[in-house]
């Protein structure tokens, strides 16, 4: 099982940041994915990986599910999470590989930028499945590529590609996606792959925070050129903040909705573990 300190992009105060300016950039592809694919007003609605919280409380605004409940392995971000959005919505600290969830049998499971930090996704999805509702649905958002103009941005994601590679995770997850899920109980009602042009000033905003996180790392340290990351994030700084012209960044997404047959309950068994997932995000 993974640990959690591998989780790539940290939960720190810079992390927490970057997760609710991540929740801004994408929330009008988030409310358009719940709003056309979510089941309203269900019994139980579970933030898969919530972070500190934002995309919990959209999946609320939008669905208005009897209970809302966001789950994420790190202790900080629950705390936070607890402190933003009150307590119309419950967080709880808890790994999302591991079932059944501490909250009981969801009938609605939601995770964006998620994916692309687990490993075994099938052995995840199976799982989830064992522990959800009869009829649950599942709703899903990831990366399948990033293009940028800038030669900095495109740097930053071969990096990063090699980065998650060697944690055994994949920064293009959502080109695999309907093969891992071609394995599991989950049934594809919706999959499409979208194309969402973003600035490049908020992208390297994010991806600054998301560097001065993993350049730390053992693995970046023996393998990336310490000199390179400095002058990467100087260029992503300038470009963050207006000095340079980054141009524009196409960020292609897998967007999709499974849903587990009616009559099946939540028949869980074995661990189905894998590793600790904190809220994912690039």
């Amino acid at each position: 099982m993974r640990k959690r300190h591998d989780y790539t992009f940290g939960d720190n105060d810079l992390a927490s940041q970057r997760l609710r300016r991540l929740a801004q950039i994408y929330e009008p592809e988030a409310r358009e994915l719940l709003s056309r694919h979510g089941t309203r007003s269900a019994r139980l609605a579970v933030d898969l990986g919530c972070g500190p919280g934002w995309s919990t409380a959209l999946v609320r605004e939008v669905l208005r599910p009897r209970r809302t409940v966001g789950l994420d392995a790190s202790e900080r971000f629950v705390t936070e999470a607890r402190r933003h959005h009150g307590p119309a919505i419950e967080f709880t600290v808890h790994d999302i590989s591991e079932v059944p969830f501490p909250v009981g049998a969801p009938d609605l499971l939601v995770c964006r930028f998620l994916l692309t930090h687990l490993r075994n996704l099938d052995v995840v999805l199976t799982a989830w499945a064992r522990a959800a509702a009869p009829g649950a649905r599942l709703l899903v958002h990831e990366t399948e590529r990033l293009e940028a103009e800038h030669l900095s941005l495109r740097r930053y994601y071969e990096l990063l590609g090699e980065l998650q590679a060697q944690h055994g995770q994949a920064l293009d997850v959502g080109t695999k996606l309907e093969a891992y899920f071609a394995r599991t109980p989950w049934r594809l009602v919706y999959s499409e792959s979208r194309r969402l042009e973003k600035p490049a000033s908020a992208m390297a905003e994010l991806h600054l925070a998301n560097l001065r996180t993993w350049r730390e790392q053992e693995f970046a340290r023996k393998n990336f050129d310490s000199l390179e990351l400095d002058r990467l994030e100087m260029a992503l700084d300038r470009i963050a903040r207006g000095v340079e012209e980054g141009g524009k960044v196409i960020n292609f997404a897998r967007q999709m909705a499974a849903e587990l047959p009616a009559l099946e309950g939540p028949s869980y068994s074995g661990t189905g573990q894998s590793q600790p997932a904190t809220s994912a995000r690039m």
